[in-house]
């Protein structure tokens, strides 16, 4: 009977600890921006939801500025179980699928409020669902800023001033089809080389949202930011489809659930983050214009529209979703 009783409390026991694995976890959840940016705001959220709703069970630590690598790599890191989880710029998707280009279609969306409505809705939960075909798991989306125009001593406010200059984008087609478009010489490269390429007349200018402008200590090396609007800059909150699958069914529906909850709120908080990084880099000395010629840029591009809605029926869906949020 003592055996038995030994060997009952031996098994309860290592029932146990198998439960307490389950449970306990930590989710490594990296992103290439400064703690003052809108993406880490956007992952802390996410780590107070997560870890709200799961009783502190599911622990998110966070790996701010480029630590686990940049877009490209925490992009591989996550798709092969490197990285448990990352804020990814959408540029970064299009080598991998169309659907992300989606989100960066110039002058789709105008504004923080239409692009929360946007960003909340069916369509863009088509787009997260179709990261599975890139062996992703999507949970939602983070904004970094309305994207500008940074350029060094010239106040590029026309489409003239803006040609041939040397300017960074992004590494996504889509991107250098819209500069192209525009006329400036478009060089890309990873977001965490602009600083020195400014400073040693690599480039001359580099399109960019304003709170990046501050947190990047941009204004040291560039002085005149123009506002151009041209549009947004998600970024895509994603986890490893393997890592999320060994979560039980709650804590599956706990991550779900604080993604979804935390899109319109981080939104919001990144149009107070925009306005208020516009005063700071004032502050520090650049020069904020207007763009003089937006009618102009916008009949520029309107070929990108037929092109990149032409990929994916959920591109187009997307877009006809954000045209009739603009028109409500």
């Amino acid at each position: 009977m003592a055996a038995k009783l030994l060997g009952l409390a031996l098994g309860l026991a290592f029932a146990g600890a198998v439960t307490a694995q389950a449970q306990d976890t930590t989710i490594n959840l990296g992103h290439v921006t400064q703690p003052s940016h809108p993406f880490h705001t956007g992952a802390e959220m996410f780590k107070e939801a997560v870890e709200a709703k799961t009783d502190g069970a599911v622990e998110v630590k966070i790996f701010p500025s480029r630590q686990l690598g940049d877009d490209k790599e925490l992009l591989e890191g996550v798709r092969l179980g490197t990285v448990d989880a990352a804020v990814i710029s959408s540029a970064i998707f299009g080598g991998s699928t169309p659907l992300m280009d989606s989100l960066q279609l110039p002058f789709l969306i105008e504004n923080y409020d239409d692009l929360s409505v946007v960003l909340t809705s069916d369509e863009a939960q088509a787009l997260l669902d179709g990261l599975s075909e890139i062996d992703l798991k999507g949970l939602g989306y983070y904004e970094g800023g309305q994207r500008h125009f940074l350029a060094n001593g010239t106040e590029a406010t026309t489409i003239d001033a803006m040609q041939g200059l040397k300017t960074r984008v992004v590494p996504a087609k889509l991107h250098l089809d819209i500069w192209n478009e525009v006329g400036v010489s478009p060089t890309p490269m990873p977001y965490g080389e602009i600083y020195t390429s400014l400073q040693t007349g690599v480039l001359d200018a580099t399109e960019i949202n304003l709170t990046s402008i501050f947190s990047e200590k941009l204004y040291e090396v560039a002085d005149n930011a123009v506002l151009t609007s041209h549009y947004f800059w998600p970024g895509v909150l994603v986890i490893n489809p393997t890592r999320f699958a060994g979560l039980s069914e709650e804590q599956q529906a706990a991550i779900i659930a604080a993604a979804e909850e935390t899109i319109a709120p981080q939104i919001a908080a990144a149009k107070e983050q925009d306005a208020d990084a516009r005063g700071k880099i004032e502050a520090e000395g650049v020069t904020v214009s207007e763009f003089q010629q937006l009618p102009e840029v916008r009949e520029k591009l309107q070929g990108i529209y037929e092109t990149y809605e032409a990929k994916d029926p959920r591109v187009k869906a997307f877009a006809d979703k954000a045209r009739s949020v603009a028109q409500d």
